[in-house]
């Protein structure tokens, strides 16, 4: 394999989330990049270093979006944050400590004014007598219902569950392909909030039965769903819990809104 493969190959790490995007080095590859380009002598070499460039730029947008995420949430990953102290030594970090350490001092006192608003409230307030009166419940037969009447009320789905699970396992397969892979947002994401998590919530399940992966990338804070080619559903397995909070910021930060 020559070297600008390889770098390729580092690059398509990135995009598969098997590294991070901060652990490619740029200025190595583009001097891997540099070194090759007067050597081209064929249209497969020029290919080659085309491709070099363009998975290059890929993971330069990958560093982008991870930035833009952390700013937009105003969030430090821990990771990040304990390696930026790490790198310091005791007198910078008291000094950060005193420049950003801001106490605060709070007086309470009895006025005329608080005195007045307290007895206007404890005037105001209704009796217990009053407050807790006895409700009229009006009395009603109560009945059976059949399961196509609780289907018919939506209360039941028309199919099994495990039904559900299967058509959205094929649904994953048919748009990433047998064993491909998709980011998080991209897959619950929908034309509506309760779309949304209604799907968040069929996912749960899917990973949790042995339908599909899931792996967590810390960089970038994201999950990236894996579609299994053969389900291995185990009822006898302990299930993978995938908690994930669906939140409608988030989901409208997502829909562009």
């Amino acid at each position: 394999m020559s070297e600008l493969e390889s770098v390729i190959g580092l690059c398509r790490m990135v995009q598969s989330g098997k590294i991070e995007p901060f652990d490619i080095d740029f200025d190595y590859v583009m001097s891997v990049i540099q070194k090759h380009y007067p050597d081209i002598k064929n249209p497969r070499d020029f290919c080659m270093d085309a491709e070099a460039l363009k998975e290059l730029s890929l993971v330069l947008e990958r560093q982008n979006q991870w930035i833009e995420h952390k700013s937009t949430t105003l969030y430090k990953d821990p990771f990040m944050l304990s390696q930026s102290l790490m790198a310091l030594d005791i007198g910078a970090i008291a000094d950060i400590f005193l420049r950003s350490w801001h106490p605060l001092v709070e007086m309470e006192q009895m006025s005329a004014a608080t005195l007045a608003a307290s007895l206007s409230y404890w005037g105001d307030l209704v009796p217990f007598a009053e407050r807790w009166q006895d409700s009229e419940v009006e009395e009603r037969e109560t009945g059976i219902a059949t399961r196509d009447e609780a289907r018919q009320l939506g209360y039941l789905p028309e199919e099994g569950f495990t039904d559900i699970i299967e058509a959205f396992w094929r649904e994953l397969g048919e748009r990433v392909g047998p064993g491909g892979s998709i980011e998080y947002w991209d897959w619950i994401g929908a034309d509506t909030y309760e779309q949304t998590v209604y799907r968040a919530y069929l996912t749960v399940f899917m990973v949790g039965y042995g339908y599909a992966n899931a792996t967590w990338n810390r960089m970038m804070d994201e999950y990236t769903i894996i579609h299994k080619e053969t389900p291995e559903p185990n009822p006898e397995e302990a299930k993978i819990s995938l908690s994930v909070l669906v939140d409608y910021e988030e989901w409208k930060l997502w829909r562009n809104e």
